[in-house]
């Protein structure tokens, strides 16, 4: 688990993201880099089923997942800025 992140707001609430936290493959990290985070969802990946004494001996709480890019999102965000920076004709 990452360590807390002790000032987590790194951007004001009224403007568009300019900076953001970087992800890794064992969750948020301290790293800023500069620019939005895409958006994206995780999907959890189901592990086999395990039949009786399997059960017991195998306990673990790792959750697997996999990151999926939110494409309607990402390109909403796109249209808005094109949008807005057009003067929002």
């Amino acid at each position: 688990m990452a360590d807390l992140i002790e000032n987590p707001v790194i951007n004001s609430p009224l403007g568009e993201p300019q900076r953001h936290f970087r992800f890794d493959e064992n969750g948020i990290t301290h790293e800023i880099l500069t620019g939005r985070r895409l958006s994206t969802y995780f999907i959890p990946i189901a592990k086999p089923k395990l039949k009786g004494a399997q059960k017991q001996a195998a306990l673990d709480l790792s959750v697997q997942h996999r990151a999926e890019e939110n494409k309607l999102i990402n390109d909403l965000r796109a249209r808005v800025s094109h949008w807005q920076q057009a003067g929002r004709p």
